[in-house]
């Protein structure tokens, strides 16, 4: 466990500021994370009310901060400080080398290519501070802009969890990519693919 006050570094890029949640960010998010279109893909609900978001920011993200993760990111886009997403990486099996990836970002800044932007810093810091072997996301049936940013971020996919997912009282195939360290460094040096296309 980490210190009580320690948080990721924050990471810079020509258009973001990605930095550890702070109560102050509960109103700006919870405006997002309310947002049904938001949340039609994730495994968390759309947010009925600010407290559901300070819930989220005291309860889920400073614990995974005591744990030390690098998750969540608040996206921000510089110089304005308020929340339009977030991005991170966890242990989805430590003994293994393996992490995982996950990201969300508001319905407004859909298509503007932040979100590969922003995934692209955190998984250059975290193949160098945590060194794991294997990187890997999970996408749920249909969400293919999802998709497409993992392709821009040189994730392979690796075949179907055929209703693997138990969510919302249906069962859900879930497409698996990932990326392993010496993949990244070729990605990370030469994408083939620019940074600020579109998602979908």
């Amino acid at each position: 466990m980490k210190p009580h006050l320690w948080r990721p570094p924050t990471l810079t890029t020509e258009r973001l500021t990605l930095r550890a949640f702070t109560d102050d960010d509960a109103q700006p998010l919870f405006e997002h994370a309310r947002n049904p279109n938001v949340t039609r893909y994730t495994l968390w609900e759309a947010h009925q009310t600010i407290a559901d978001t300070m819930l989220f920011i005291r309860d889920y993200a400073v614990l995974r901060y005591l744990e030390g993760m690098a998750e969540p990111y608040a996206i921000t886009v510089t110089p304005d400080q308020r929340p339009i997403g977030a991005c991170g990486c966890f242990w989805a099996a430590q003994q293994h080398l393996t992490m995982e990836l996950g990201y969300w970002i508001a319905e407004p800044f859909w298509g503007m290519g932040y979100v590969v932007e922003a995934c692209h810093a955190v998984l250059n810091f975290v193949f160098v501070k945590y060194v794991p072997k294997r990187m890997q996301a999970r996408v749920i049936e249909g969400n293919t802009a999802s998709e497409r940013v993992l392709t821009k971020l040189g994730f392979r996919h690796e075949g179907v969890l055929r209703k693997s997912l138990l969510r919302r009282g249906n069962f859900e195939d879930v497409r698996m990519y990932s990326l392993l360290r010496d993949e990244w460094a070729s990605v990370r040096d030469g994408r083939a693919v620019s940074s600020n296309q579109p998602e979908g």
